[in-house]
């Protein structure tokens, strides 16, 4: 595959990559490849399925045309599984939040809302802008991949995933016809409603990625007609978002009040009935993709985002918020979050803290703060450096530029794979044994570029795969 888009962007650009890699996997069977040249960067996609690239084509183009901000469509291969898209960087909503730790309140001392509060806000009302494009006439679906509408049919398909994918390859035990009874009776709710909406399909904070100050969108090429709420429940009740329940009132309530001042037709109290079926079916749906990625084609990152899911059904549960009576669901719901899978696999400490810091060759290695002193220093002075290219001088690892730099440089993320690996046996045993505190430090010529770029990649890192504590310092440019 990388041989293919390697041939298709040397006969569109006339010259060879300087730098290709492939982006870590995701839940698709697409592939991208970050492409660095002479101007910059792109990303080429692989896709074999030319339904679905029409799909995303035809959406891109109307998008564009309408003023939304989502990838620019660089260039379209004859191979119609080839295809070359505006390369967004890796700054996603979801590298954003606070994992591990928790959310800021809603407001600052000040009133006004918090910043990653007012950024939920920018995304929602940028979801109406995708719900509506196209004005009374809408959007051309005839590309439309793999249904056009969310009917009745493609919801009891999406329901089916959940019983196909997660609960026979669980191997939980279930009532086949009780729990058809309820899916019948749960599509039937959301069935008569309104569908000439765009409905996105994929709302989630991964799919959401910022650039210049600003939210982009990707990943659209499932998009349907259907109804509003579905949308913004996948965005507040995103498994491993994890918002809290105040930010998911506060979210609906907000998006309630906008849609109301820009859509004729909008009846609050019909989108909250709606917004409750959606949000049951959303993480039904979303377990089935779960199971089918995690159990059955053994991706871990899938398997990590079962709890998450069970725990939002049981919030719905327990506050009496699921949409209609709905027996075999209620039951199975309950006998997950007293299962196996409702437990999280990462391993907690409630004391341990682990440092993570830059800092620079020519200045030494910072005085260990801990009594104990020790820990990890990784040398960071042979990847490639960003500070010998006139453009990066001024900026530091946590600079846009500097961090697409360096991602287009495979050893840079193996690098970081390889002390994560080093690392994690360390971390397991301090939390076996009750320590307090783990230094990792990196350290670069100039503790600028590279170094802070990693420590800064290694604390995402740690808080993915451990529940502890992370402390992240850059010595030399702590701003």
């Amino acid at each position: 595959m990388e041989e293919i888009v390697r041939k298709y962007f040397e006969e569109w650009k006339g010259e060879k990559p300087a730098a290709m890699g492939l982006l870590p996997a995701s839940g698709s069977h697409r592939k991208y490849y970050r492409i660095g040249y002479s101007e910059g960067s792109v990303l080429g996609v692989y896709n074999e399925s030319e339904e679905e690239n029409a799909a995303y084509i035809s959406f891109t183009r109307q998008f564009r045309q309408e003023g939304l901000l989502v990838p620019e469509l660089c260039h379209v291969c004859k191979d119609k599984r080839v295809y070359f898209v505006e390369d967004l960087g890796d700054t996603t909503l979801f590298s954003l939040l606070p994992h591990g730790e928790a959310y800021p309140g809603i407001r600052q001392e000040d009133g006004s809302f918090s910043p990653l509060f007012e950024l939920y806000c920018q995304v929602l009302r940028a979801l109406l802008d995708f719900q509506t494009a196209g004005g009374p006439a809408g959007l051309d679906y005839s590309h439309v991949y793999p249904v056009e509408a969310f009917d009745r049919e493609a919801m009891l398909w999406d329901l089916n995933h959940f019983k196909y994918f997660f609960l026979k390859l669980s191997g939980m035990g279930f009532s086949e016809s009780a729990l058809q009874q309820d899916f019948e009776r749960l599509a039937g709710l959301l069935a008569p409603e309104t569908t000439h909406y765009f409905m996105y399909r994929d709302f989630q904070s991964r799919n959401i990625m910022l650039k210049d100050g600003h939210a982009w969108f990707i990943d659209f090429q499932g998009g349907r007609k259907g109804p509003l709420a579905y949308d913004v429940a996948s965005l507040l009740f995103d498994a491993k978002a994890n918002l809290p329940e105040e930010w998911r009132s506060a979210l609906l309530e907000y998006y309630i009040e906008e849609a109301s001042l820009r859509i004729d037709t909008f009846d609050a109290e019909m989108f909250r009935t709606s917004f409750s079926a959606c949000v049951l079916m959303r993480i039904l749906q979303a377990m089935g993709t779960y199971g089918l990625r995690g159990l059955y084609e053994r991706k871990s990152l899938f398997l990590k985002s079962i709890p998450f899911a069970i725990r939002n059904l049981s919030r719905l549960v327990d506050k009496g918020l699921l949409p209609c009576s709905l027996p075999e669901i209620e039951r199975l719901i309950r006998v997950l979050r007293d299962s196996h899978w409702a437990s999280f696999d990462k391993p907690f400490s409630s004391r341990l803290k682990l440092k993570v810091g830059s800092f620079s060759y020519k200045k030494g290695l910072p005085a260990a703060e801990d009594e104990h002193g020790g820990g990890f220093v990784f040398d960071c002075r042979f990847l490639p450096n960003p500070g010998r290219e006139e453009a990066y001088k001024d900026l530091t690892g946590r600079s846009p530029e500097v961090k697409a730099f360096l991602s287009l440089y495979p050893e840079v993320s193996e690098f970081l794979q390889n002390c994560l690996k080093m690392v994690r046996p360390a971390v397991l045993k301090y939390i076996e044994r009750d320590f307090e505190s783990l230094s990792l430090m990196f350290g670069c010529t100039g503790g600028q570029h590279r170094s802070v770029y990693c420590a800064e990649a290694m604390a995402r890192l740690l808080k993915e795969n451990f529940d502890v504590q992370v402390e992240l310092r850059h010595w030399v440019h702590p701003e």
